[in-house]
């Protein structure tokens, strides 16, 4: 890959700069929550500064960058397409203004986090001031509101997916914070506060995602011991986790609930009761029915309210429970049902090329600063792969934002690292 540097003087510019650019996405992470309209604001300009700096040195940025944004620009693209196919409804330009545009305009960022990377910087530090926000957040909500879902003022599921996000992506910094005075307790701080507004939340599916992250991650870090070690220390931390969030009268009561809900499909009786399993699971027969009918474009952005509310007329459940969703609750069925088949397989490119360009750098011979940058952006993916079952976290605005900034940090720091010089490979333990 080209690894040459920019123009010397203009990379020094930007060097000064970075801790104003370090500020600028704390800001971003920090508020997505607290100040939404301020945090989209500011990451939309954000976005079109870093245009500039993409357009003028886009000879210089490395290759592989082209497999993180050109799958970006055909996702975006599938559903123009099938906006264009279908005819443009009320909702349709808007949602993709609020929604996809969002992920569109992360390609350029990725061109100023490389150009202004220093490895003797901590590039994630805004990762976890976000932890330690949504954790406060959380323990108002808890401590103080008494409600029983931590949200922060919206959504507790997108609060709590959005602190699985953040502690995932500060679970591969280890290395960087053991390096600063204090390090270790504002990494350890970071992720106990994520953790604390994950669980607070009741976002079951960021509690599953977050069993895969850990297990991943263990693996990762303890690379040194055997097998047997690594899943047993993997297990113990697991068990450790659920125990003591089990104390918490929010975690209970989500958890019983979400046994009652599953046990009727593993045991094989009769679903009667009305939940909010047994509705995704209508939603979902309702999607690949669509789908079905509409298989190459799909029906087109900007009407599944109105594709859900027609269907809820056939459909006695839907009628009564159904009716106000605004989405199908599975993003693989969300994409083929509103862009066909065309959206689905630009989906499909979009998670295996993003996957392909962290994973690779997961080996041995790369620095330990390009390795954990990897182990980050993976554990980001896995995250986005496990809520888009019974979620559309690729649709949802909050969400789109969240992967664009993230993903594109992660990305243009790792190939900043790439270019840096220093040893080929170092190992974890040599902390």
């Amino acid at each position: 890959m080209n690894t040459s540097l920019p123009q010397s003087e203009l990379r020094a510019r930007l060097l000064s700069i970075e801790p104003f650019l370090n500020a600028i996405s704390v800001f971003i992470m920090a508020t997505i929550f607290l100040y939404w309209d301020a945090s989209r604001a500011i990451y939309v300009l954000f976005s079109m500064a870093a245009l500039v700096f993409l357009v003028k040195f886009r000879p210089e940025m490395p290759s592989e960058h082209r497999l993180y944004s050109w799958p970006i620009i055909g996702f975006v693209g599938a559903a123009v397409l099938s906006l264009l196919f279908n005819g443009v409804p009320d909702g349709g330009i808007n949602r993709l203004g609020s929604r996809f545009f969002l992920l569109l305009i992360a390609i350029p960022l990725v061109s100023i986090f490389y150009l202004s990377f220093d490895p003797k910087r901590n590039v994630w530090i805004k990762y976890a001031v976000g932890c330690m926000a949504l954790g406060g957040l959380a323990l108002v909500d808890a401590l103080f509101l008494d409600v029983s879902r931590a949200g922060g003022g919206h959504n507790p599921s997108a609060f709590g997916f959005a602190a699985l996000a953040m502690t995932s992506i500060t679970a591969g910094s280890y290395h960087r914070f053991s390096q600063i005075r204090f390090g270790r307790a504002i990494f350890f701080l970071a992720i106990l506060m994520g953790v604390c507004a994950m669980m607070l939340s009741g976002a079951r599916t960021s509690w599953l995602a977050g069993v895969a992250v850990v297990i991943v991650a263990m693996f990762f870090y303890m690379e040194r011991y055997s097998l047997f070690k690594r899943v047993l220390l993997t297990l113990t931390l697991i068990v450790g986790i659920a125990i003591v969030s089990s104390s918490l009268p929010q975690v209970q009561k989500r958890f019983n609930i979400m046994i009652d809900i599953t046990a009727p499909y593993v045991t094989g009786e009769e679903q009667t009761g009305f939940n909010s399993l047994s509705t995704r699971v209508e939603l979902w027969k309702v999607a690949w029915q669509v789908g079905m009918e509409n298989k190459i474009f799909g029906y087109g952005v900007g009407k599944t309210k109105r594709v859900i509310k027609d269907y809820g007329q056939q459909n006695s459940y839907l009628k009564r429970r159904g009716k106000k969703n605004g989405h199908f609750h599975n993003q693989f069925l969300q994409t083929f049902a509103m862009t066909g088949l065309v959206g689905l397989v630009s989906f499909l490119v979009l998670i295996i090329c993003h996957f392909w360009i962290f994973a690779k750098y997961l080996g041995k011979q790369y620095s330990l600063e390009v390795r954990c940058l990897a182990l980050s952006g993976l554990l980001l993916l896995i995250s986005y792969l496990v809520k888009s079952i019974p979620g559309v976290p690729f649709y949802g605005k909050q969400y789109l934002m969240m992967y664009g900034f993230a993903s594109a940090s992660i990305w243009g720091c790792l190939l900043g690292a790439l270019r840096e010089p220093g040893p080929v490979a170092n190992k974890l333990d040599d902390d």
